[in-house]
């Protein structure tokens, strides 16, 4: 299962997830970004990819911040983390086999 399938069954869920399953769903979110900054988007000029820099900063800075959010603000940003990981799979496809991480 991809992390973005797995991002929108945990939308499905997420009244009912608590603090630490939150933030760990949050936690795989950036490690994947990472994962994606140093595979798809390697060779890629900086001044392309700041975008995705100015995202895992933060995100690495807000892991907390947003694994707090109320249910209806974090399902809102999940189905946008989705959506990118979707897309980055895509990239990281034609490119090299995508990264993952459970």
């Amino acid at each position: 299962m991809s992390l973005a399938t797995e991002i929108l069954d945990s939308c499905l869920v997420l009244s009912r997830l608590d603090q630490r399953s939150r933030h760990g769903l949050i936690e795989r979110i950036l490690q994947q970004l990472q994962a994606y900054h140093s595979t798809a988007l390697h060779g890629v000029p900086p001044d392309k990819h700041f975008w995705i820099d100015t995202l895992i900063a933060w995100v690495s800075g807000s892991t907390v911040e947003i694994a707090s959010m109320q249910t209806p603000e974090l399902l809102e940003i999940l189905v946008e983390f989705a959506e990118l990981i979707a897309v980055l799979d895509g990239i990281s496809a034609s490119r090299i086999a995508p990264p993952r991480f459970h």
